[in-house]
């Protein structure tokens, strides 16, 4: 009789591990997006419970409320940037286009005799460049168009795909608002660790997730409000530049730089030198320095105090070194959503690791 309850255990143990690498295969395509609509829902479920008293124990209305919140604030702005880019592209695109297809060689001579004539270099090499450009005149042509045809298809085919990234999240947002509670209670019941541990585990991935997405929006508020103003007042066009400065900001090291270095330079070559050396200012000291390297360590601690110790738990938040390792290997792997999802990870891994040493640790050797 034990024989055949033992046989009966890994017959159903056989039978769980190959339910869930279904499941897993199943919704492959969509991991990125449940995940992401994951950590964005742990970390503003607290909005959702009090839109919920608010809408009078409502969950279908607090749910609804807090989606569209997040997608006023969140999802709303990125779209409208990564239409508006598309747009841009498209116009870029078709003036390019009309301008290559409206070349011949001998305009194209002069356009290249001109250009050049620009760069600091012997006149001798100059004449044996030009020679060179005139020989592939119709192929240099050629080749700009099919490039310029790639890149198009490249952008459009992108902005697809970010916008039904962005409408699975928002319906999966909506689900793990209203099921959340429920979702993780049935969790929590199928694990066999203790509920301590399992506390544990949901507890820590609940703080990176809201010390994750708060810190990492506010400071993108925060830059791109600056370039915003700033734009503004130098006759540019503010809300289109300060939402790329904010998206930017998610990417480490360079990030905003990639809006406000061109900026920059479209001054200084048209002799604006100080609106140059402003934007400059901004873009270097103000948002690269202060908020990005003073104000961020300041918020991380003041969101991981008010969580209750979440500091001293979440390592991955402490250590430099992994945290730089886990968001280039989110980036790589992810693309830009990986910086939120390489943390996340690491950070869920090293709970594990906790989790197991606390578990066994009169056994482990401490020596």
């Amino acid at each position: 009789m034990q024989s055949g309850y033992k046989l009966e255990d890994i017959f159903l143990a056989i039978l769980l591990l190959i339910a869930l690498v279904g499941l897993l295969w199943l919704f492959s395509p969509f991991l990125e997006v449940l995940l992401f609509a994951m950590i964005l829902a742990t970390a503003t479920y607290k909005l959702y419970e009090i839109v919920l008293i608010r809408v009078k124990g409502s969950e279908t209305m607090a749910a609804m409320l807090t989606s569209f919140a997040m997608f006023l604030t969140m999802i709303g702005p990125v779209t409208y940037l990564i239409l508006e880019v598309s747009l841009q592209a498209g116009r870029v695109y078709s003036d390019v286009t009309s301008w290559l297809s409206s070349q011949t060689p001998d305009s194209f001579r002069d356009f290249s005799q001109q250009i050049i004539q620009l760069f600091p270099i012997p006149k001798k090499t100059q004449e044996e460049l030009f020679i060179k450009l005139q020989e592939n005149s119709n192929n240099i042509i050629e080749f700009t168009q099919d490039g310029i045809v790639l890149l198009s298809e490249g952008i459009y085919g992108n902005t697809a795909s970010f916008l039904t990234f962005m409408f699975l999240a928002l319906f999966a947002l909506y689900f793990f608002y209203r099921d959340g509670k429920k979702i993780v209670n049935y969790l929590i019941f199928l694990s066999p660790l203790d509920n301590f541990y399992d506390r544990m585990i949901v507890t820590r991935f609940a703080n990176l997730s809201t010390i994750l997405l708060v810190s990492i929006l506010s400071i993108a508020l925060l830059q791109g409000l600056s370039f915003a103003i700033l734009s503004w007042f130098l006759g540019l066009p503010g809300l289109f530049l300060g939402m790329a400065i904010a998206v930017t900001s998610f990417m480490p090291f360079i990030g905003s730089a990639l809006v406000w270095l061109p900026v920059s330079a479209f001054f200084a070559l048209h002799g604006d030198y100080i609106s140059a050396g402003i934007v400059a200012f901004l873009g270097a000291v103000i948002n690269g320095f202060v908020i990005d390297n003073i104000i961020r360590p300041i918020l991380i601690n003041k969101i991981s105090d008010k969580l209750n110790g979440a500091k001293e738990d979440l390592v991955v938040t402490n250590h430099t070194l992994i945290t730089v390792l886990a968001t280039f290997a989110g980036l790589i792997h992810f693309g830009i959503m990986g910086l939120f999802f390489g943390p996340v990870i690491a950070a869920i891994a090293i709970t594990i690791f906790d989790v197991y040493s606390l578990k066994n640790s009169n056994i482990l050797d401490k020596s």
